[in-house]
C-alpha cells in the first residue's frame, strides 16, 4: 500500500513538472517508461532497493537557441527544481548542465519521464586508487541525509577568491548563508547510500607552525636504505590551524608568491622514483617546475615545510568534502602533492619530489576518511576550470576513481575532465588497484583523453632493468581502449607525512626516517604513481609553456623508457604497460627537437604534428554540454554518407541536438561517432557561453546532510593495503 502510495504520487509531481517544465525539443523516442535514460548502474540499485533514496546527477538536455549567458546554470537550476519535487536536491553542477541529489526509484522514474531530461547519472563513490572496486561486498556507506527544501540558486555571481598581492591585504568576509529549517518528512525504508558535499570554502594555505627544519640549501646526502620505524618517536608535522569559516582570513595567511625564487637546492635526492624518471636531470638543468601550478584534487593538503619553505607554494585551498578541522585529515593529498612538488625542506634533501618548485592549488574532493561523490569531483574540476587564469593552473592530478562497469560514454566524470582537458588542462588520473585482472581500470581513468597512469615497482633501485609490473596496476576498460597510457613508479613511494591523519594512524608501520630524524610517510598504489606524472608534466610545461594537453600527452606517453629486461617477469598482456615507464628528460629533449620518433608507438597520435588522441569520440555528456559551445561553428563529418544520409546538408539549425532522427537512425548514437571532432579550434570556440563556477554554493543546505555518522572505513585507506 505504503508502495502504491508513493507512485502515485510521484506521477502526480510529474504531471506538474510537465506542466510548469520549459520548452524543449522533441522527446527523444525512447521506451515509453524512459529507463533508457537511467544509468544501468542506477537501475541495478532501484530494482534492488525498491524504497531507498538513491544518489543521483540529474542532466538536462542542451538548451534551443537563441542561448542566454547563463544557459548552464539555468540547466542547473532546472535539474534542481526537478529533484526538489522528486526527492531532495543537494548541489548544482553547471560544468555539466546537471545537479546532484536523492530520489526514489518512484522518483527516478518521474524525472526520467521530463522531456527536458537527458540522463540520470548514478552519483558512485570514489576512493583513493579505487580499491573500492574491488571491496564493494565490505561497502559501508552513510545513512540517509534528511530531507529539506532547498533555496533556489541565484544568478551568477563572482565568487570571492584568494587575492595574490606581494602584501597582505584583508579580503572582504563571505556571510554564511544560515542554513534552512529542515522540515520532517515521512521517510521510506532507508538504505545507506554515499554522502553528499558540503560547502567549499575558498582559503589561502594558513601559515605551518615552525618546526625545526635543516637550512634552505641543504648538502646532498648519500642514497639512504629507509627503514620502517613504527614504534619511533616521529618529528611532529606541522599542521594548520582550523579553518571554521568561509572567511578568508588574511591575518593567518602569509603574502603568496606565484613562483619561489629561494627554494632549497633539491640535489641528487635519496628517493628512487625522481631519479629513475630522470626527473634530477631536469633539475640540474633549471628545471623545476617553476612557475606551473597542479591542482591536486584530494583529501587536502597540509602545509609541510617542504611545501611552504621558504615561501609558500600553496596557492589556494578549496574545500568540497566534509568539514575539516586540519588541512588534511587523511594525509593522502599532502603525500600526493609532495610527491609532485616537495622540496625536501625537512629531509635535507634526502625526499624530494618530481618537480620541488612548482605550485599546488588544494581542491578538497575526499572526507575525512577517504571517500567521496563523482559529484564532488565534477564540482571541483568547476572551481580549477574557473580559478585556472588566476593561479596559472595547467595540470590537474585525479589519485583516486569510481567503478566503472559500463562505457566512459555514459560516464559524467569522463566528461568533466574531457572539458576541463578541452579548456587547456592536462589531466592525470589512476589506472586503479584492482589488477591484475583485464578491464579493471577506474574512472575517470578510463576517459580515453586524459593520461591514465599504472604503477610499476622499482624494486627500490635506480635502473629500470629490474622494474615489474606491480600486481595491484589496472588495465584495460569496458571500452577496449588501450589503458593505462604508461607506468610511473608507484611502489613504497616516500613522500610527506601528516602526522595523526588517518593514514598515518592506520600504518604506523609505513613511516620512513630520514638520515636527519624526520619523518615521511610511505605507500603503495596507482594513486601514488599518478603524481611522478604529474610533476613531470609540470617539468615539460615549465619548458614548453606554449604546449597544449593533446601535445603533452604526445610527449609523455610516446617518449617513455623500456624497463624490466632483467626481472624475468612477463606482462599480463602488452597493453598493462601502455608504451612504458616514464621518461621526464625524453619528454622535454623530445618537444626540443621537433618531437621524438617515439610518438608514433602512442595510439591515436598523428605523426608530425605530435598531437594524441586524434580520431576519438568523447562522452555523450561532453557532447550534449558543448551544443552551446560548438553551435554556429563548421560541422564536419567523418563519413559524409554514413549510413546513406547527406550528411553535409546537415546545419545547426536544422538539428536538435541529441534528439534529430532521419527514420531510425539517433542522433547521439551515430552523428557523434560521424562528428569530426577533430576539426574543432578549441582555442577559439566560445567558451564565454559557459558561467564556470557561477553557482552560488553558500546557498545550498549542505546542514540538512547527516555528516555526523559517516562511515567509510572499510571501503577507503585500505587501498593502500600494498606494500
Amino acid at each position: 500500500m505504503r508502495s502504491r502510495k508513493l507512485v502515485a504520487l510521484s506521477w502526480a509531481l510529474v504531471l506538474v513538472t510537465l506542466a510548469l517544465g520549459p520548452t524543449a525539443p522533441p522527446a527523444r523516442a525512447e521506451s515509453a517508461d524512459g529507463s533508457a535514460k537511467i544509468d544501468p548502474a542506477l537501475r541495478a540499485l532501484m530494482q534492488a532497493r525498491p524504497l531507498a533514496l538513491l544518489p543521483v546527477i540529474v542532466e538536462m538536455q542542451p538548451p534551443a537557441p537563441p542561448f542566454s549567458a547563463t544557459a548552464n546554470v539555468d540547466l542547473a537550476n532546472q535539474a534542481l527544481d526537478l529533484l526538489r519535487l522528486n526527492g531532495t536536491a543537494v548541489a548544482g553542477l553547471a560544468l555539466i548542465d546537471a545537479a546532484a541529489g536523492f530520489a526514489s526509484p518512484a522518483g527516478i522514474n518521474a524525472i526520467s519521464l521530463v522531456p527536458t531530461v537527458a540522463y540520470i547519472h548514478y552519483d558512485a563513490t570514489v576512493a583513493p586508487a579505487s580499491e573500492v572496486a574491488t571491496s564493494a561486498g565490505a561497502v559501508t556507506l552513510d545513512p540517509l541525509p534528511t530531507a529539506s527544501p532547498l533555496p533556489t540558486l541565484p544568478l551568477p555571481t563572482p565568487t570571492p577568491i584568494p587575492t595574490l598581492l606581494p602584501t597582505a591585504t584583508p579580503a572582504p568576509t563571505v556571510a554564511p548563508t544560515p542554513a534552512p529549517t529542515v522540515a520532517p518528512t515521512p521517510a521510506p525504508t532507508i538504505a545507506p547510500t554515499p554522502t553528499p558535499p558540503p560547502t567549499p570554502t575558498p582559503t589561502l594555505a594558513p601559515t605551518p607552525t615552525p618546526v625545526s627544519a635543516p637550512t634552505p640549501a641543504p648538502t646532498p646526502v648519500a642514497t639512504p636504505d629507509p627503514t620502517a620505524a613504527p614504534t619511533a618517536a616521529p618529528t611532529p608535522t606541522s599542521q594548520p590551524a582550523p579553518t571554521p569559516s568561509p572567511t578568508v582570513d588574511p591575518s593567518a595567511t602569509p603574502p603568496v608568491t606565484q613562483t619561489s625564487t629561494a627554494s632549497p637546492d633539491p640535489g641528487p635526492a635519496a628517493a628512487v622514483y625522481p631519479r629513475e624518471v630522470n626527473a634530477d636531470q631536469l633539475w640540474s638543468q633549471g628545471t623545476t617546475g617553476r612557475g606551473v601550478t597542479v591542482a591536486v584534487l584530494d583529501s587536502g593538503v597540509a602545509a609541510d615545510p617542504d611545501l611552504v619553505t621558504p615561501s609558500s607554494r600553496i596557492l589556494a585551498s578549496v574545500n568540497f568534502a566534509d568539514q575539516r578541522s586540519t588541512a588534511d585529515p587523511g594525509g593522502h593529498g599532502t603525500h600526493v602533492a609532495g610527491i609532485i612538488a616537495g622540496n625536501g625542506t625537512r629531509s635535507a634533501g634526502e625526499f624530494v619530489g618530481v618537480a620541488p618548485e612548482a605550485n599546488i592549488v588544494d581542491v578538497r574532493v575526499l572526507s575525512s576518511t577517504g571517500s567521496g561523490r563523482i559529484s564532488s569531483v565534477v564540482a571541483g574540476i568547476e572551481w580549477v576550470l574557473a580559478h585556472r587564469v588566476t593561479y596559472n593552473i595547467r595540470v590537474i592530478n585525479l589519485s583516486f576513481g569510481a567503478p566503472t562497469p559500463t562505457s566512459y560514454r555514459t560516464d559524467p566524470m569522463s566528461a568533466a575532465v574531457e572539458i576541463a582537458w578541452r579548456r587547456g588542462l592536462v589531466v592525470v588520473a589512476a589506472a586503479g588497484n584492482s589488477g591484475p585482472g583485464r578491464d579493471t581500470v577506474a574512472s575517470p581513468g578510463i576517459d580515453p583523453y586524459v593520461i591514465t597512469v599504472g604503477a610499476a615497482d622499482d624494486h627500490g633501485t635506480i635502473s629500470p632493468r629490474d622494474d615489474t609490473l606491480a600486481p595491484f596496476s589496472s588495465w584495460g576498460t569496458a571500452d577496449s581502449n588501450a589503458k593505462p597510457d604508461l607506468l610511473a613508479p608507484g611502489r613504497r613511494i616516500v613522500s610527506i607525512r601528516v602526522q595523526g591523519s588517518a593514514l598515518d594512524t592506520l600504518f604506523p608501520d609505513h613511516v620512513v626516517v630520514a638520515h636527519n630524524g624526520s619523518t615521511y610517510l610511505r605507500l603503495s598504489g596507482t594513486s601514488t604513481a599518478t603524481p611522478v606524472v604529474s610533476g613531470a608534466v609540470a617539468l615539460l610545461l615549465q619548458a614548453q609553456p606554449s604546449l597544449s594537453p593533446d601535445q603533452v600527452k604526445a610527449l609523455v606517453v610516446g617518449a617513455t623508457q623500456p624497463f624490466g629486461q632483467d626481472s624475468g617477469m612477463a606482462l599480463p598482456d602488452p597493453a598493462a604497460a601502455g608504451t612504458g615507464l616514464l621518461d621526464a628528460l625524453a619528454a622535454v629533449q623530445g618537444q626540443a627537437t621537433g618531437g621524438s620518433s617515439a610518438i608514433g608507438t602512442l595510439s591515436g597520435t598523428t605523426l608530425g604534428t605530435g598531437l594524441a588522441n586524434r580520431g576519438l569520440r568523447p562522452a555523450n555528456t561532453f557532447a550534449r554540454a558543448m551544443f552551446r559551445v560548438l553551435y554556429g561553428s563548421p560541422m564536419r563529418w567523418k563519413d559524409p554518407t554514413l549510413g546513406g544520409l547527406a550528411w553535409g546538408s546537415v546545419s545547426w539549425d536544422s538539428i536538435a541536438w541529441d534528439n534529430y532522427r532521419w527514420g531510425s537512425i539517433a542522433w547521439d548514437s551515430i552523428a557523434w561517432d560521424n562528428y569530426d571532432w577533430d576539426s574543432v579550434a578549441w582555442d577559439s570556440v566560445a567558451w564565454d557561453s559557459i558561467a564556470w563556477d557561477s553557482i552560488a554554493w553558500d546557498s545550498i543546505a549542505w546542514d540538512s546532510i547527516a555528516w555526523d555518522s559517516v562511515a567509510w572505513d572499510s571501503i577507503a585507506w585500505d587501498a593502500f593495503k600494498f606494500d
